[in-house]
């Protein structure tokens, strides 16, 4: 697995634009989101009765009523409702297009070739690997037809009896488990359709070495969590310019960990395709 890491690590250093590209995105992004959340959230939270400011549990159930009904009838809520979903479907169509040029560039780099193919990958594969995220994104809904109805009833009864929350963690550690095969399998899939290997091929080739492309993808999720958790707890320990800084910078290596992530399990896939 070392192996795989070292050569993932080489290709980010060829790649070191897209990550500052992409480091900017997601700053800029989350920024604006920070931004049209605060406007709306903010106002909402000075509102809630709490202890500390002499609220009574009588009136937080009324706040948790009112927040309900405001859900289903309020026109200003659903406005911005409708807006956070816009934006979400935005980011989810824009991911794919990014992920395609970061294949392109990653199969013209494993051939010797030297350049910005970032921006042409995303032109020639955007559109093929939406359709791999169209479906990975309804395998991963799927099973919530099930699961969220049975969800919504132990959440609303867990309001009263908050132990019951205990019995939903299976069904969520479950659908996480799947969530992360499918995604694993998807990835190897879209590696063989750029790299003109074969779907097939590739699918054959995750299932061949899903042991060690499980290993990576768990590494490298944990160092994305590393840098989650320093932010959080930056912002609760020391909250000011220190958490500001520090959250800024977050996207940074979190981007890093992510391109190396991808990079790593492309050297494995094109390691074990080579060897078939």
């Amino acid at each position: 697995m070392r192996k795989w890491i070292i050569r993932g690590w080489g290709s980010i250093k060829e790649q070191l634009y897209i990550l500052i590209l992409l480091f900017i995105y997601r700053l800029l992004w989350g920024y604006f989101l920070y931004r049209f959340v605060r406007s709306a959230v903010v106002p909402a939270l000075l509102r809630y009765p709490s202890e500390n400011a002499g609220g009574s549990a009588a009136g937080r159930l009324l706040y948790y009523i009112d927040a309900q009904l405001s859900l289903s009838s309020e026109p200003d809520v659903r406005r911005w409702l409708w807006t956070l979903l816009i934006l979400a479907g935005v980011r989810l169509l824009a991911t794919p297009f990014i992920r395609a040029g970061l294949l392109h560039e990653l199969h013209q780099e494993s051939r010797g070739e030297r350049g910005l193919f970032f921006f042409p990958g995303m032109k020639k594969y955007g559109l093929p690997v939406l359709l791999f995220s169209a479906a990975e994104w309804v395998l991963t809904l799927l099973p919530l037809y099930w699961l969220l109805p049975k969800g919504y009833r132990l959440i609303l009864s867990s309001y009263w009896e908050p132990g019951l929350l205990l019995q939903i963690l299976p069904y969520i550690l479950a659908w996480l488990l799947y969530v992360f095969i499918i995604r694993l399998i998807l990835l190897y899939m879209q590696f063989g359709y750029t790299g003109g290997t074969g779907i097939l091929a590739s699918l054959l080739t995750a299932m061949r070495c899903f042991l060690p492309s499980a290993a990576l993808r768990i590494l490298f999720g944990l160092g994305g969590l590393l840098i989650f958790l320093v932010s959080a707890v930056t912002g609760f320990l020391s909250p000011g310019l220190p958490a500001l800084f520090i959250r800024q910078l977050a996207p940074l290596p979190s981007t890093l960990f992510d391109m190396w992530g991808l990079s790593a399990q492309y050297h494995l896939w094109r390691s074990k395709t080579k060897d078939s």
